[in-house]
């Protein structure tokens, strides 16, 4: 990760450390935000609003995210991370 960069990380691993999370990607903000925008914002545009409306939780595993939303429903997409 270049410095400067903002990052999404596993708040059990920052809190707890690693050995409580071992699967914990760090991931680019940028592109969270453009895969919440095409998964949950109907305009395609980063809304934080109607993500925090919409999404339950956000999940990282070893090769994707899990979108969990306030609805039950659930959308898998395939991690990148450059």
């Amino acid at each position: 990760m270049e410095r400067g960069k903002v990052v999404w990380r596993c708040a059990t691993r920052i809190e707890k450390g690693k050995d409580a999370c071992h699967n914990s990607p760090t991931l680019n903000e940028g592109w969270v935000q453009d895969v919440l925008a095409e998964a949950v914002c109907q305009n395609e545009a980063y809304d934080e609003g109607i993500v925090r409306n919409e999404v339950d939780k956000i999940q990282a595993f070893d090769a994707f995210i899990l979108i969990s939303r306030a609805d039950g429903s659930q959308e898998k997409r395939l991690f990148k991370n450059d």
